[in-house]
C-alpha cells in the first residue's frame, strides 16, 4: 500500500505502516510519522480516553517539527556541495508544498463551497477553470514567474483531500507553528545552558491531547497563532534555505 501512516490504539501504543528502503525521503517520512506516534503516545499516556485524541489543528505540528530537526541535523554534518544542495532543495520544496500549496488547496475548497452555496452546479469544467485560475495566481503566471500549462487545471481531480472533510489548511498552519517551535528548540540548544524551557513546553503540549483548545495549547508551547509570528518564522526558515542554496551555487 502506498503512503505512510501512524495509527493510534489507545491503551496499547501507536502502530506505523510504511514502506522503507533507507532513502533520505523515506527517512524523512519516518521522522514525520514518528512525530505523529510521539504525539499519540504522550497524549494517550497523560490523558483519559475522552481527551486523548488531539485536534486536527495541531495534528501536523510534531510531524513537521521532526522533519525540521532531521533536516538541520543532516545539514550540520554534510559538507559535500551537491548533497547539501539536495537537502536544501528537498526541504525548500517541502515548504512550498506544505505551506503554499496546501493554502492554495484550502482556498480552492472554500471557493467550491461558495459556489455550491450560490446554487451553482460543480461541473468538472467549472472546477478545472477555478483551479487553473488559482494556480496562475499563486505561481505568478501573469508576471512571467512560472508559466502554468492549461493541462494542470485538472490536477484537482486526483487530489484525495478534496473528497474528504475540509482540513488541508492545517498542514500550512502546523508547519508555521512547528517552524517557530523548532527555532526555539535549536536556539535553546545553541545557548548551551541548562534551561529546557522550550523543550518542556513543547512536550507538555504533546501530552495535552484535546484537554484545551488548539490555539491555547500552542500558546502554552510558545506559539501565538493569532499573530504573524509563526508565518514570519516559516519565512525566515525558507529565506535562509534559499540564501544558502544561492551561496552554494555561486561557489566554484
Amino acid at each position: 500500500q502506498s503512503g505512510a501512516y501512524s495509527e493510534a490504539v489507545y491503551g496499547v501504543h501507536p502502530y506505523q505502516l510504511q514502506n522503507f528502503t533507507g532513502t533520505y525521503d523515506e527517512v524523512s517520512t519516518l521522522a514525520h510519522e514518528c512525530g505523529h506516534s510521539m504525539h499519540t503516545f504522550l497524549s494517550d499516556r497523560a490523558q483519559p480516553y475522552v481527551t486523548h485524541d488531539y485536534r486536527i489543528f495541531v495534528a501536523e505540528v510534531a510531524s513537521t517539527l521532526n522533519e525540521n530537526l532531521l533536516f538541520h541535523h543532516m545539514l550540520a554534518q554534510t559538507k559535500d556541495k551537491d548533497t547539501r544542495l539536495y537537502l536544501l532543495g528537498t526541504y525548500l520544496d517541502g515548504l512550498r508544498t506544505t505551506l503554499f500549496r496546501q493554502t492554495l488547496f484550502a482556498e480552492f475548497e472554500l471557493l467550491m463551497h461558495e459556489l455550491a452555496e450560490k446554487g451553482e452546479p460543480l461541473t468538472g469544467e467549472k472546477l478545472t477553470a477555478l483551479y487553473l485560475d488559482l494556480l496562475k495566481q499563486y505561481y505568478g503566471d501573469a508576471q512571467g514567474v512560472c508559466k502554468i500549462d492549461a493541462l494542470y487545471g485538472i490536477e484537482w481531480a486526483y487530489i484525495p483531500h478534496f473528497y474528504y472533510n475540509f482540513y488541508v489548511y492545517q498542514y500550512a498552519t502546523s508547519i508555521m507553528a512547528s517552524s517557530l517551535i523548532a527555532g526555539n528548540l535549536r536556539a535553546e540548544i545553541a545557548a548551551q545552558k541548562s534551561s529546557t524551557k522550550a523543550r518542556d513546553a513543547y512536550l507538555k503540549m504533546l501530552s495535552a491531547g484535546s484537554s484545551k483548545y488548539p490555539i491555547d495549547l500552542l500558546k502554552d508551547a510558545g506559539v501565538d497563532m493569532t499573530t504573524s509570528a509563526p508565518f514570519d518564522a516559516a519565512m525566515i526558515e525558507m529565506n535562509a534555505v534559499m540564501d544558502e542554496m544561492e551561496r552554494l551555487l555561486d561557489t566554484k
